[in-house]
């Protein structure tokens, strides 16, 4: 095993110092913002719907059950019917730490991540033309990779057993570690790459709608391309967590001021859902400081008020952290809002979910990566800063990755490693 381990780790190296020539092609081609952070549009019929295959018909009925017990009550079928509801955002986290607090390791020992927002979007017409209207709710779904397809059983097992591991791995498993994570990595970063519609590279600069929706026929054929990839890799079995966030009935976000949370893991191979605790961690040890139940009811002006309990109760230790990891008043906004958003300094585990959902520039907007009303798709500093994290990582560990090349890569080089 240690044969295989060593000449895979001396193929990737060879691979990154351009030995292999991996990646390269005539125009330089890289990985950009709108490669691994994919905005679809509201505006229009051209969208990916929740059906079955991605979002089995179960998963409604776990989620409105969560959210039956709470100020949120039926509104989610009183104002939505399935029908309304589509994919509005993908992203692709190359590297999500795997140690659960805030390391130096955070860097090399993490795992690829996908995840999909879907939101309900009604088609409103008004006066002279149609316009598209988000209701003030979410669900994101979070799916981790599947390294067989690139490894192999064998090798893509002994990844996920170090994964599990990743706190105690020993200087040499974490390099072989690495090794088979960057070959996961670069076919899915290849994968999205190949999604693009003949457009400059420049085009995918900065996180935004996608450039092939400026036109109807480019917009189309993308979706056909997007089908497949998330067919992949975004099948229910490989579900790792699902939250999601409503406004109470009303549709009126600034008089209602209200918000609450939901989280879930996978149940029965990722058809059924199954209510999670919510939780703060210690960005020092990764440790609980808080668990404060099924469902956190926010505001503007306040968190969860058994997550306050927690805090006023708490020991000066915890009651230190917790005063720092939360948002608990709006006057905290500012001051605390620069570290939550800034990925190397909070997990999001390390942080409540209405803190998380209070970085972006309108007061009763607390969405990170989908749409509010009328308005523009909010993308919250958070996802910015995640998304140059990643964007950094990626041209530091796979400088050049091409489609194309990747492809033929990963396919052509399994049966000799």
């Amino acid at each position: 095993m240690m044969i295989w381990i060593g000449c895979l780790w001396m193929l990737v190296v060879a691979m990154i110092s351009g030995e292999l020539a991996y990646g390269e092609t005539p125009s330089g081609t890289m990985v950009r913002a709108k490669d691994i952070a994919i905005v679809l549009p509201a505006q229009g019929d051209q969208h990916l719907a929740a059906g079955p295959v991605l979002f089995p018909v179960a998963w409604w009925s776990d989620i409105h059950a969560s959210f039956a017990a709470t100020s949120v009550g039926d509104a989610m079928e009183v104002e939505n019917s399935r029908d309304d509801w589509r994919l509005v955002a993908i992203r692709f986290a190359p590297c999500q730490p795997l140690i659960s607090y805030i390391s130096e390791l955070n860097q090399a020992l993490c795992e690829p991540q996908l995840r999909l927002v879907w939101q309900p979007v009604h088609q409103q017409y008004s006066g002279r033309a149609w316009v598209a209207y988000a209701d003030d709710r979410a669900i994101h779904a979070l799916y981790r990779i599947n390294g067989s397809r690139v490894l192999g059983e064998q090798k893509a097992a002994q990844w996920r057993q170090w994964a599990r591991q990743a706190s105690t791995l020993k200087q040499a498993e974490t390099l072989q570690y690495e090794a088979l994570n960057h070959l996961i990595v670069a076919q899915v970063a290849a994968e999205l790459m190949n999604l693009r519609g003949g457009l400059p590279g420049s085009a995918y600069d900065v996180v935004g709608e996608r450039p092939e929706f400026s036109l109807p026929d480019r917009g189309r054929s993308f979706l056909s391309k997007l089908g497949p990839f998330l067919l992949q890799y975004a099948r229910p079995e490989l579900l790792t967590q699902l939250t999601a966030f409503s406004l109470p009935e009303g549709r009126d976000p600034p008089m209602i001021d209200e918000w609450v949370f939901v989280a879930f893991d996978p149940a029965a191979s990722g058809q059924r859902l199954k209510a999670q605790a919510l939780t703060v961690r210690s960005r020092r040890d990764g440790r609980i400081l808080a668990d404060y139940g099924y469902a956190a009811r926010a505001s503007v002006r306040r968190d969860e008020a058994a997550l306050q309990d927690i805090m006023d109760q708490a020991n000066d230790e915890v009651k230190a952290e917790l005063k720092d990891a939360v948002i608990w008043t709006f006057a905290e906004r500012k001051a605390k809002g620069p570290s939550i958003a800034a990925p190397e300094q909070t997990h999001v585990a390390h942080t409540s979910c209405a803190s998380c959902h209070k970085l972006g520039g309108l007061t009763f907007d607390l969405h990170n990566l989908s749409y509010l009303g009328d308005h523009e798709i909010s993308i919250s500093p958070r996802v910015e800063m995640d998304v140059s994290r990643e964007l950094r990582w990626l041209r530091a560990s796979l400088p050049n990755i091409s489609g194309v090349v990747a492809d033929q890569f990963s396919l052509s080089r399994q049966a000799s490693l």
